[in-house]
């Protein structure tokens, strides 16, 4: 019997909670909703997209779980307006007609949803649609309501073309809200010079949001160096948290690092490690970007395994480091593979090149390729790509290639001939093709690489003469 009693109440207990379960979810996606609209009030977009996807993916669990539960449409409602506002709008926008058809809304729901389905129509280049609605809400007793809908009617009028309008809608609103709705039209239209000179503004007033990193990339993208430094010396005289600041410099310094400025780099990355906190993700990230940047400077495979072994452990744990660990791999595999043709130290050399931007160590390379096999078909490949590493040389090198390798596919262009019948201009290629095949069979065998980077090198073998 009280056997009996206690399977009772443990039936009981699993009842109440698998009851429980469903209801917790739909608390934590209205939590996560509350929290999202709360970041919105203060203008943080960011954050309030970042809530507005964990709501719905609460909620979207909820239905996927327990279908028939009285919190249905309850859930439905959330993954609905919270997908909406996160711009997944694909399966948003079905589910928020279908409700606002229907009867099971109250007149809170009713707006938020309407508002919803207007953002997703102007994201999708439906303003002339949206724009009424959100004309006709603007107007809502719901101030957060009516605010967010001026809001997004200014997004209409601007993909409208009709910017004279947008002081209209956001007149009464934070002057810096309608700049920084100027500034995401401007980086849209690629009106860069008024985006310096909005952000400039915002500096001032030490205004820092998210936005700044993403509008600094497309500045130094379209090659506005100048532009984005002005912009950043800005914001470090305004009064913004160090931690800003800090996740600010080490983006541009990453930023310049890709693109191989990288004195400028250092001076980003120097200033993000001290203004970060010491055991913070952007210290450590700024740490190891500065020491993987010294392998731009070594001239050989010895000074580059002093380098690598000098890292200390945090360094590789970093996200990027583990990039350049996976190169790093790939490249002493070929440099320690030794081949008749020296097919696998030319592959090295671009590695060195192209993937560990290490002009010094590619060049020593390349040359010794033409020391370690001089009658390879490679020779004259690898004469060029070194003379191109040191473009004061180019034109002596390019002679010898005339001189000694005359009848290569490297001399034909050299002379502007036609290539295509010269002996070496298949055979240099397939060499390098079988190397590289070999080299990454070892690769997949011995290290176990993610399969996005075996897809990369499968497919890249390294272009020859260049």
């Amino acid at each position: 019997m009280r056997a009996a009693h206690r399977l009772t109440l443990v039936l009981a207990s699993w009842l109440v909670g698998s009851g429980c379960v469903y209801y917790n979810g739909i608390y934590n996606a209205q939590a996560e909703a509350r929290l999202a609209d709360a970041k919105l009030r203060r203008d943080d977009d960011g954050e309030a997209t970042s809530r507005f996807q964990r709501s719905a993916a609460i909620a979207e669990t909820v239905l996927v779980r327990h279908p028939k539960s009285k919190w249905r449409h309850r859930a439905l409602y959330i993954a609905a307006r919270s997908g909406a506002m996160a711009a997944q709008c694909d399966r948003a926008v079905p589910r928020l007609q279908q409700l606002l058809a229907g009867s099971t809304l109250n007149f809170a729901e009713r707006e938020r949803s309407r508002l919803a389905l207007a953002t997703c129509e102007v994201r999708a280049g439906q303003s002339a649609a949206a724009r009424p609605r959100l004309d006709s809400m603007s107007r809502s007793a719901d101030r957060e309501i009516a605010r967010q809908s001026r809001l997004w009617a200014a997004r209409a009028a601007l993909s409208m073309g009709d910017r004279d309008a947008v002081p209209t809608y956001l007149g009464n609103l934070d002057a810096g809200v309608l700049q920084w709705e100027l500034i995401n039209a401007s980086m849209a239209a690629r009106e860069y010079a008024r985006v310096e000179s909005l952000l400039v503004q915002r500096a001032r007033v030490g205004d820092y949001r998210d936005d700044v990193t993403r509008a600094l990339r497309d500045l130094l993208a379209d090659g506005r160096v100048q532009a984005a430094e002005r912009i950043v010396d800005q914001y470090d005289a305004a009064r913004v948290r160090d931690d800003s600041r800090a996740r600010m410099h080490y983006a541009v310094g990453d930023m310049y690092a890709r693109g191989g400025l990288d004195s400028l780099a250092r001076r980003h990355l120097y200033a993000a490690r001290t203004l970060s906190q010491r055991d913070t993700v952007t210290a450590r990230d700024a740490n190891a970007r500065l020491a993987l940047l010294e392998i731009t400077r070594v001239a050989s495979v010895r000074e580059l395994d002093t380098l690598v072994a000098r890292q200390d452990s945090v360094v590789w744990r970093t996200s990027y480091a583990r990039q350049v660990a996976d190169r790093l791999l790939l490249f002493r595999l070929l440099a320690a593979r030794g081949d008749a043709e020296s097919a696998s130290l030319y592959l090295a050399a671009e590695i060195a090149r192209d993937s560990l931007r290490a002009p010094r160590l590619a060049r020593a390379l390349f040359l010794r390729v033409a020391r370690d096999a001089p009658s390879s078909p490679l020779v004259p490949n690898a004469w060029y790509a070194a003379a191109l590493l040191e473009p004061d040389s180019a034109p002596a090198w390019q002679r010898r290639i005339l001189l000694d390798f005359s009848s290569s596919s490297v001399a034909a262009r050299l002379r502007g001939e036609d290539p295509t019948g010269r002996p070496d201009f298949l055979s240099a290629p397939e060499l390098l093709r079988l190397n590289w095949a070999d080299a990454l069979r070892i690769w997949q065998a011995a290290f176990m690489p993610p399969t996005h980077l075996v897809r990369l090198l499968d497919t890249n073998p390294g272009a020859i003469g260049t």
